[in-house]
């Protein structure tokens, strides 16, 4: 599939996804939001993909929705683009795979709402965060009056919502935005490096442990752990675990296959 708006690489076992509308700040408009969509469900039936990258340009990761756009929308239309842009946030939330948000230069609205899809957040220390959308008399509805709240806590997301202010990398990071925080020269090898590294675990259990986290901030702890044990046990019945096992004991990498 051909994307317009994206760009999609996919390296060993490693998938990039690159926002591409740079006359435009990276901003979401619908064909993006639809791509993005299109391109999550190709990226999660890909059982050669182990990882996912998400980032931008060095100047801008993303910035939100294209207000070119919604400048001239009215309520069903922009109910019809917040349909979508869930809709893609969905998938990326449930992707069965460790997604990382690469970030540089400026991440605001709904770009920090992707990123807040996410498993890690790495941001290079020229990066801005913030949600201004209440300086145009609307608020952040990507997800991201949900979703920040258990990220950075509910004071913290208050104060971000409602001020509309921008901070740094460092802010970010103090307040748990974001994982970890790199110059910008190095953004691209910390990110490499992490996905490396959470390519080599094992697949089905990586799609089960995201799977529980998500179940975690829904469901009853008593429900919660029922799950927990039963997906436990199936792994029992996985070459991956034998793998695992067997590799330890033998003082050798384990090689997983996802079977």
């Amino acid at each position: 599939m051909e994307f317009n708006t994206i760009i999609f690489e996919k390296n060993e076992s490693i998938a990039t996804v690159q926002f591409n509308r740079p006359g435009s700040m990276n901003a979401f408009n619908l064909e993006m939001l639809n791509e993005l969509t299109a391109v999550f469900d190709e990226i999660a039936r890909d059982d050669s993909i182990r990882v996912m990258i998400l980032k931008g340009s060095d100047k801008v990761f993303a910035a939100g929705a294209d207000i070119r756009d919604f400048v001239h929308y009215g309520p069903l239309e922009v109910r019809n683009y917040i349909e979508q842009a869930h809709a893609m946030g969905v998938k990326l939330n449930r992707m069965p795979k460790p997604t990382i948000a690469s970030m540089a230069g400026l991440a605001l609205g709904g770009g920090c709402e992707i990123a807040l899809g996410c498993d890690f957040r790495i941001a290079a220390d020229n990066c801005k965060f913030g949600f201004p959308e209440i300086n145009l008399g609307i608020f952040p509805a990507g997800g991201g009056t949900q979703r920040l709240a258990r990220v950075v806590g509910c004071a913290r997301a208050r104060e971000l919502i409602l001020t509309g202010d921008i901070i740094d990398s460092n802010r970010a990071e103090q307040i748990g935005l974001v994982s970890m925080v790199v110059p910008a020269d190095q953004l691209e090898e910390a990110t490499l490096k992490l996905a490396r590294k959470l390519s080599r675990k094992p697949p089905l259990a990586v799609a089960m442990i995201k799977d529980l986290l998500e179940l975690s901030e829904h469901l009853d702890t008593s429900i919660g752990t029922m799950m927990e044990r039963e997906k436990f046990s199936v792994l029992f019945a996985t070459e991956d675990k034998t793998e695992g096992m067997s590799a330890f004991l033998e003082g050798r990498k384990a090689v997983f296959k996802g079977k």
